[in-house]
């Protein structure tokens, strides 16, 4: 990867390596992340509560408190275009389901 570049990832977590990440941040190889979706042992982490409690993620915590990285909890999906798309399948499928049609389900 060309030095100074950024990392955006917006499909699956495991993609990226969040620990090489830090590292590749940390010596400014890279100058930044955009993480649209990282790979949580607990898969609701963004959805609970967690801020009585200390962070057992300590990698996500490095990345998080970086000015350079941007952590979101899977956004890239909430577009107009996608939800339409979203919405067109749901009713295709059901479509095939009362036409006995299975091949989706």
């Amino acid at each position: 990867m060309k030095q100074g570049a950024m990392l955006i990832n917006t499909s699956r977590g495991p993609l990226v390596d969040a620990q090489a990440l830090v590292d590749c941040l940390k010596s400014k190889k890279l100058r930044g992340a955009a993480l649209d979706v990282y790979e949580f042992k607990d898969k609701y982490y963004f959805y609970n509560d967690y801020s009585q409690k200390v962070m057992d993620d300590d990698t996500l915590a490095r990345l998080i408190s970086m000015p350079n990285t941007i952590v979101t909890s899977h956004q890239a999906f909430l577009t107009e275009e996608a939800l339409k798309k979203i919405a067109e399948s749901i009713v295709q499928s059901l479509l095939d389901f009362f036409h006995g049609k299975k091949e989706n389900i």
